[in-house]
């Protein structure tokens, strides 16, 4: 039993069997890009699992070390992460600055906080673990439905990060538009 599993099985102890199985399935079928900034009440809606039970597995699979969990400020123009922090200390700023849209934003728990969680590396080895890594074009796409900013790097060499706007359809595509 590799290190994964066990901490899957100790999962199982604390959390509902059912949240713990179809988070271990996301794990280990899911793509990269769906493993990392996961959102529990929308893995909640789509999985038809109870939001309380699929919040509290996910905050034990934290505290297990299966994932880890961010507190995000974003911006409500572009989507974009404005800050991220491992609590909600973290989110102690009376304005946060968005360069790609020009503006500040003080931060309502409500509409610019999210609680967001990334399977980490001794659980599942994903693309944004490893940035350097990835190809030298490479599209990362906001987990969220809606509009927001979507990097493309570009080659090493360049240095350069070009930004296009990007739509998240229902069924998970995404559009961008130039």
């Amino acid at each position: 039993m590799n290190e994964a599993q066990t901490l899957f099985a100790a999962l199982r102890q604390s959390a509902d069997p059912d949240v713990v199985c179809a988070i271990e399935a996301l794990v280990r079928d899911a793509p990269d890009n769906r493993l990392n900034r996961i959102n529990a009440l929308a893995f909640a809606a789509k999985t038809g699992l109870n939001e309380d039970r699929v919040i509290a597995a996910f905050l034990h699979a934290a505290r297990l070390g299966l994932f880890e969990m961010s507190w995000n400020v974003l911006c409500p123009g572009c989507g974009g992460v404005l800050d991220a922090g491992a609590s909600l200390k973290t989110v102690n700023q009376t304005e946060y600055g968005c360069a790609l849209c020009a503006a500040g934003y003080e931060p309502t728990l409500d509409e610019m906080v999210e609680v967001t969680f990334t399977v980490i590396p001794r659980t599942r080895r994903i693309a944004v673990h490893a940035p350097n890594d990835l190809p030298h074009v490479s599209i990362h796409a906001r987990e969220s439905i809606g509009v927001g900013c979507h990097p493309i790097f570009a080659p090493a060499e360049t240095q350069r990060v070009c930004f296009l706007i990007g739509i998240r359809h229902h069924n998970g595509d995404v559009q961008l538009a130039a």
